[in-house]
C-alpha cells in the first residue's frame, strides 16, 4: 500500500498531478476516481488533485466536499493563452491540440489529431468542444 494511503489524515495536504497517467483510459480514470473518492470520503484530507479524466467532475454530485476548479486559459484567433488564474467549475474546454500547435507540431500532425479526435468522439457519441450544452453530457 502506498505511503500516502497509511499515513495521510484529516490534516494532510495531498497534492496529485495526473495519476492514471500511463494507463488505459478506462483503467486509468477508474484508479484516479477511487482514490479521488477514497481521500474525499474515508481519509478526508485537503487534496489538490490535478486531471485530465474530466468524468471525475461528476465526484462533486456525489461527495459534498470536493469541489471542481480549473485553470482558466483564453483562444483568440485560434491561439491559446493560458491565464495562470483558478476558476470555479470544471475545465469547459480540452487544449491538448493548441498546446500541440504551441509546440509546433507538423500541421499534417495537428490534422491527424483533429480528426482521430472527431472520430473518437463520434464512436463514443460525445462532443467535448466547450459548449455549456455539451459540457452536460458529461456530467
Amino acid at each position: 500500500m502506498a505511503t500516502w494511503s497509511k499515513k495521510a489524515t484529516c490534516h494532510s495536504l495531498v497534492i496529485i498531478d495526473e495519476l492514471g497517467r500511463g494507463t488505459s483510459t478506462y483503467e486509468g480514470c477508474g484508479l484516479a476516481w477511487a482514490i479521488a473518492e477514497y481521500l474525499a470520503k474515508e481519509v478526508k484530507a485537503f487534496c489538490l488533485f490535478a486531471t485530465h479524466f474530466h468524468e471525475l467532475a461528476t465526484l462533486a454530485d456525489d461527495v459534498p466536499s470536493v469541489v471542481n476548479k480549473h485553470v482558466s486559459a483564453l483562444i483568440v484567433n485560434n491561439t491559446l493563452t493560458l491565464l495562470y488564474r483558478v476558476r470555479p467549475g470544471m475545465c469547459d474546454q480540452s487544449y491538448g491540440i493548441y498546446v500541440a500547435k504551441m509546440a509546433k507540431f507538423p500541421a499534417s500532425v495537428i490534422q491527424m489529431a483533429q480528426e482521430k479526435q472527431s472520430e473518437l468522439e463520434h464512436y463514443k457519441n460525445f462532443d467535448f468542444d466547450g459548449t455549456a450544452e455539451e459540457r452536460k453530457k458529461i456530467i
